[in-house]
């Protein structure tokens, strides 16, 4: 009696498929005249590639290269929001930031930073409308009066461009006013 050794319990040996051939090569034969493709030939592979069952180990490795890869982007957007010191930071006036107040060019002053929202109006979970609201001058009050997460407060990081002159600044002075939270 002649064994065939099987690596999975619903895999077909190479004999077996060589038969399945043999038998439908009738129907090949009409099946490739009527539409041009071979069926049999195409079933056949696809009981092949059936039979291909991924392993938890494999699944559970890619798992953990997609966190480790997520991991890194994250650390990466920490440094570079670290590298961004204030000595770096863009002065940007008053003045200037009034011209920046249409849905196209939209900039922000939150706790005397200024901050290209442009990008974000329409991503905003509580609509564009506010932040238009206050395009070209600050919202300070206005942000911290919603209690916004920390989340939000790391995503405003993403958009800062500047900070307005010491001489404009209202919080981040020696004597400025202090808001709880910041």
């Amino acid at each position: 009696m002649h064994r065939t050794q099987h690596k999975t319990p619903h895999s077909y040996t190479e004999r077996q498929i060589e038969t399945e051939k043999r038998r439908d090569t009738d129907r090949t034969s009409a099946s490739r005249s009527r539409s041009g493709m071979d069926l049999v030939n195409l079933t056949v592979r696809s009981l092949k590639l059936g039979d291909v069952k991924p392993s938890r180990e494999n699944f559970l490795q890619v798992e953990r290269d997609s966190i480790t890869e997520r991991n890194d982007i994250i650390g990466e957007r920490k440094c570079r929001l670290k590298e961004k010191s204030h000595d770096e930071l863009r002065i940007i006036n008053l003045t200037e930031v009034a011209w920046h107040d249409t849905p196209d060019d939209c900039w922000l002053v939150i706790y005397d930073y200024v901050y290209d929202c442009t990008e974000f109006l329409n991503n905003h979970p509580g609509g564009q409308d506010i932040l238009l609201e206050y395009a070209g001058r600050d919202a300070t009050l206005a942000f911290i009066s919603t209690g916004h997460s920390a989340v939000a407060n790391a995503t405003l990081e993403r958009y800062k461009i500047g900070e307005l002159p010491p001489k404009e600044r209202l919080f981040r002075t020696p004597n400025g006013l202090k808001i709880s939270g910041f």
